[in-house]
């Protein structure tokens, strides 16, 4: 569906991270589009859509929780507003309700805004170095365009292209579960790097003695031996074949027997698929207005995601 003349204000949180990169690809499909660096909660008053950036997620939450009102002026938007929010890398790490490997120096831990019961873990690919690009699967065809056409923008992609998204993944989190009401946009299958494996671990043994884990720092993946020497921690999280956990090189951990378990709760983590920890993990996921994307689209040759969220704002225009 195509509709003309229709001019849209979109903010960009401009704390910190990758914000005029996206401005650039949202302004490069329309001229009726407007971007605006947000960084006051009285500018969000006057948008009707928001972009969370990549970035570093730790220090977008740090500066936000100082930002007279900021913080909750954005939560407020993305819970109360009806107005769409996409979340790109450690801006879909905000939008989460429930992240694994937090910083170990933040004591009040990783400061999100929620919006999407999604389970994320920061850094699951691995750190700056371990960057790459990889195809994931196309966003969806828009619900609208800004203007009477299809045409390419100049990316080279019509508006109803299915080929495969050139996924750029920068210190990455993944999605490791998300609810039936969370529709799911894209899955990709990867290992999770050593830091990670053992945050995958930690996580594991808290679900199945039935604890609610909401936040969960990173977990020293280090072992350090009598002579010295440092090496990491070999952690295979695939099942062997009586159906059991294959930690024969971990020390068991013991259990409190005495604890008291406050909230049991169903979770499925993805479960490995050979030796190499290799397991199918979610990439991007929609729930109502709010759109997750854990790689970064704004530094691929490729607008089709910021179509598909420019279709979101004219869809939440329309309905207001």
């Amino acid at each position: 569906m195509s509709t003309k003349n229709n001019t849209i204000t979109i903010g960009v949180l401009a704390l910190q991270g990758a914000f005029e990169e996206h401005q650039q690809c949202l302004e490069a499909i329309s001229p009726n589009i407007r971007t605006v660096q947000i960084r006051t909660p009285d500018q969000l008053e006057s948008i009707d859509g928001i972009v969370f950036p990549g970035g570093e997620s730790t220090s977008m939450g740090l500066i936000g929780d100082v930002t007279t009102g900021l913080w909750d002026g954005l939560r407020n938007f993305v819970h109360n507003s009806g107005k769409p929010t996409w979340g790109t890398c450690a801006g879909m790490i905000l939008l989460a309700e429930r992240c694994i490997g937090t910083s170990a120096v933040i004591t009040k831990g990783q400061s999100l805004i929620g919006g999407v019961d999604i389970l994320v873990c920061r850094n699951y690919f691995g750190s700056q170095i371990s960057s790459f690009e990889m195809s994931t699967p196309a966003p969806p065809v828009p619900f609208a365009t800004v203007d009477a056409t299809d045409d390419d923008d100049g990316d080279g992609k019509k508006d109803n292209d299915d080929s495969s998204f050139p996924g750029v993944f920068i210190r990455a989190p993944a999605i490791l579960t998300a609810p039936p009401d969370v529709q799911v946009l894209g899955t990709v299958v990867a290992a999770p790097c050593r830091a990670a494996a053992v945050v995958l671990r930690e996580l594991e043994r808290k679900l199945e003695a039935g604890e609610n884990v909401i936040q969960l720092g990173v977990v020293d993946a280090l072992e350090r031996k009598a002579d010295g020497a440092i090496g990491y921690t070999n952690v295979c999280l695939q099942k062997n074949n009586n159906g059991q956990e294959d930690a024969s090189t971990l020390e068991e951990e013991k259990k409190d027997a005495t604890s008291v378990i406050q909230e049991r709760i169903n979770v499925t983590l993805p479960g490995a698929s050979d030796e190499t920890n290799a397991r199918e993990v979610i990439c991007a996921v929609r729930k109502g207005m709010i759109l997750c994307t854990a790689f970064h689209p704004e530094i691929a040759d490729d607008l089709r995601w910021h179509k598909y969220f420019v279709g979101m704002v004219l869809e939440a225009k329309q309905s207001s």
